[in-house]
């Protein structure tokens, strides 16, 4: 029985060596510029019938039997060449003179009919639309020098150093699968990158790209570029048949795209290869169309699948980013293999985090390279391992990638402890210029417990504030927190949702002028419930001093200085939320999808001596959605309610931005409303932003986006006459405002990757709340951003 084993292992071997050395590997590049020619035609003795195309790396194989190949490829010449003749694997094409597109008159443009048959059966044919599915891919990305951009005399010399290696490769094997409508899960099997002994994250290219080219939005670099196969898109692209050709009992058609003249969205270019099969994309290369600073290349190729669905097993980029000195090309590479449609998979089996880099995660010296690689490495990838590898050993890299989860709560970090740059310097209206120093230990002294405090100075109000904290990470998926806080600083009057007091970059923090001096103590608690939900709970206790003339009315008597205990308890919803583990941080990918958060307090009258008893709430709604070729739409809704009196520093107010000196756009406030200029303990806000984008001019210098902005919102006060010494007013009636933001009206070049943008506002408010002088009621604001074009 054994020997009968070994003769069948042994046969089988044999015959598996036997039929690989029968097929011939070629591989079609460009005669000129030597980039390789994907999805070319390749007819095999002359019959129509019999041959197959080029993979997406230009590569193709014929067996003993095939004696001629006819190449043929959209633009370029048609060779026919007999096989005995082609002495090496490379073959070249020549680009055919241009010729111009044939015109099409008294009947329809082919194809727009092909089109129209592809966007009917897009729902059918999007593999995401399959309940599940699982599969292996092997990923490759490497950086390297974009040489058509090789100008000054430094690149050249960096250029001459890296002649024959990249910058940057890796490589990752992993196992995918999904469930509708949007479970996924990414696990690494192994990985391996240049520099680095032991990576503590992966990179996947598939991820770079959507994962099938069948979504009304191609997105790319959060840029939403319209879908040549979208309903109405023969309106939006000029579409051309520039081949057809047999492939077994199918036709594939051959069509070009790009976007029509004098175009009002962001559109693609490109060709499709349309099989007849279903009329389902087989391959697609496409480019961004008169994208700036940034050019994204992607590729895909699919195939049938159990003769049932069309399915991706190839998935590309190139992205080239910049211009000039300090342009670089990014390649990803991506194949898919062991596919398997509709396999049985629940919820349950999907772990809370997307990609997943298990512990025992194969290294670079796996035996699961060379079963994955659809090929093996080149001269330049393998010396880039060893260039990098030594210079890696030389700059101990690794120890860098310690430095991720510091840097990501804004630290850097030192030998046992981390430097907070949030305490570093800020600045506010009350405060002015404020400087200070923040150190918490690291896992160099505790591992997971973080323990550290700060102390800062304000130059205009001449006053020390001090805080300290212990912090304990608790490991596993659930990201559970737990801090205990000590707090001898201000805080900003009033409570609203849009408050991001942490931020020393957000606009609003600067306007502050009003503030509470407070002496205080809390515990905290976050974690992850359940999928898509977060949970928090916590405790604070705090002496309040207003640092304004104020006083509040309680029982008839004047309160000024007060003590507030209080229990907070918050959950937040994240419709098809994605978290994605890398450098031991999770972080959440973002989305347009609704975001829900509400946040429950209660005051706990009596407790350390606490003075109110009280319940409040506070409610935020934030969603995005595309509407074709008008642009984007986002909005918050946020509502806030307080059941009892209460003094100023406690109610909602601090929802406006207007001031003169400090004149900026912020999203989600009003634009018209001085920052203290209502008070509420109800009220119902809602912003709505909708960007055009550049719908209106998408040509030449002068191409800013535009935003329209309709901010409403409505509230109310008891008690008014509780609250002394201080001005303010409510908003029984409806408060409405308009603008309009005309965003990189002046654009500043940046490290020739892009442009520091600089746009102006104007906003008006209206109805029941605008002022007596009508030119008060204008505003005008400058905004700041970065594009890419």
């Amino acid at each position: 029985m054994k020997k009968v084993v070994a003769l069948t292992i042994v046969f089988v071997f044999l015959s598996l060596t036997s039929y690989s050395q029968s097929l011939k590997k070629f591989k079609l590049i460009d005669e000129d510029s030597g980039t390789v020619i994907p999805f070319a035609n390749i007819i095999f003795n002359d019959s129509p019938h019999k041959g197959t195309a080029t993979d997406i790396d230009g590569v193709f194989f014929v067996n003993s039997d095939i004696k001629q190949i006819t190449i043929s490829y959209v633009s370029y010449e048609t060779k026919i060449l007999r096989i005995a003749n082609i002495k090496s694997e490379i073959i070249t094409l020549k680009q055919a003179v241009s010729e111009l597109d044939e015109v099409v008159i008294d009947r329809e443009n082919p194809a727009h009919r092909i089109i129209r048959l592809a966007v009917a059966t897009k729902e059918r044919n999007n593999p995401e639309n399959l309940n599940s599915f699982t599969y292996k891919s092997y990923d490759k990305v490497y950086v390297d020098i974009n040489e058509d951009q090789l100008e000054s005399d430094s690149l050249k010399a960096v250029d001459s150093i890296f002649k024959d290696s990249y910058f940057f490769i890796t490589e990752t094997i992993a196992k995918h699968k999904y469930l509708k409508p949007k479970f996924s899960e990414d696990s690494v099997i192994a990985r391996r990158t240049s520099g680095f002994k032991n990576p503590n994250f992966a990179v996947l290219a598939n991820s770079f790209q959507p994962f099938s080219f069948y979504d009304e939005h191609i997105s790319l670099f959060e840029t939403n570029y319209l879908n040549p196969i979208s309903k109405g898109s023969t309106n939006k692209y000029k579409f051309r048949l520039k081949d057809e050709y047999v492939k077994g009992q199918d036709t594939v058609f051959v069509i070009s795209f790009e976007p029509r003249a004098n175009r009002n969205f962001e559109g693609l270019e490109g060709l499709l290869y349309i099989n007849s099969n279903q009329y389902a994309v087989e391959s697609v290369n496409a480019s961004t169309y008169n994208s700036g600073k940034i050019d994204f290349m992607i590729q895909q190729k699919y195939k049938f699948i159990d003769n049932d669905h069309w399915f991706p097993e190839q998935l590309n980029f190139v992205i080239i980013l910049g211009e000039g000195f300090g342009s670089f090309k990014y390649v990803g590479k991506s194949y898919l293999s062991e596919i398997n449609l509709n396999t049985p998979l629940e919820k349950k089996d999907f772990p809370l985090v997307s990609l997943t880099l298990p512990d025992g995660v194969e290294g670079r010296y796996s035996q699961y390279w060379d079963q994955y690689r659809k090929d093996t490495l080149d001269v330049k990838e393998r010396r880039t391992y060893v260039l990098m590898d030594s210079i890696g050993e030389e700059l101990k890299l690794d120890k860098f990638l310690k430095w991720a989860p510091s840097l990501a709560k804004w630290r850097i970090p030192l030998k046992y402890v981390d430097l907070d740059l949030k305490h570093l310097i800020r600045y506010n209206k009350y405060e002015g210029t404020r400087l200070g120093l923040g150190l918490y230990t690291n896992d160099d002294i505790f591992k997971h417990v973080s323990i550290g405090g700060y102390g800062a100075y304000g130059f205009k109000d001449h006053t020390w504030k001090y805080g300290g904290e212990v912090l304990v990470n608790v490991p596993g998926e659930k990201d559970i927190s737990v801090s205990l806080k000590y707090k001898n600083d201000l805080r900003e009057t009033g409570t609203y949702s849009g408050n991001t007091t942490d931020n020393p970059f957000v606009q609003r923090n600067w306007i502050a002028s009003q503030m509470d001096a407070l002496e205080s103590f809390s515990i905290h608690t976050e974690m992850k419930l359940w999928r898509n939900i977060n949970w928090n709970l916590g405790f604070n206790t705090a002496d309040v001093t207003p640092l304004y003339d104020y006083q509040f009315m309680t029982n008839g008597l004047p309160m000024t200085n007060y003590t507030n205990s209080e229990i907070n308890v918050g959950i937040g919803y994240h419709v098809n939320e994605q978290l994605v583990r890398t450098f031991g941080i999770t972080t959440r990918l973002p989305s347009d999808a609704p975001v829900f958060n509400l946040i429950y307090s209660r005051g706990l009258k009596g407790t350390f001596d606490s003075d109110f008893n009280y319940n409040k709430l506070r409610f935020t709604l934030d969603h995005s959605f595309i509407t074709k070729g008008l642009g984007k739409t986002t909005y918050r809704l946020d509502l806030g309610y307080i059941d009892s009196a209460l003094p100023y520093g406690l109610l909602f107010t601090g929802e406006g931005t207007l001031d003169k000196k400090i004149p900026f756009v912020v999203k989600n406030y009003f634009q018209t409303v001085t920052p203290y200029e209502f008070l509420s303990d109800r009220y119902a806000n809602l912003f709505i932003t909708h960007n055009f984008g550049r719908l209106f001019n998408n040509k030449g210098q002068f191409q800013p986006d535009v935003l329209l902005y309709n901010n409403l919102g409505i509230g109310s006060l008891d008690h008014t006459a509780y609250h002394q010494n201080i001005e303010f007013k409510t908003k029984e009636e409806l408060f409405l405002e308009t603008g309009l933001e005309l965003q990189n009206i002046i654009k500043i070049p940046y490290l020739n990757i892009g442009y520091l943008g600089i746009g102006v506002g104007a906003f008006y408010r209206y109805g029941y709340h605008n002022l007596d002088k009508s030119s008060d009621n204008f505003t005008f604001k400058y905004s700041m951003g970065f594009t890419f074009k």
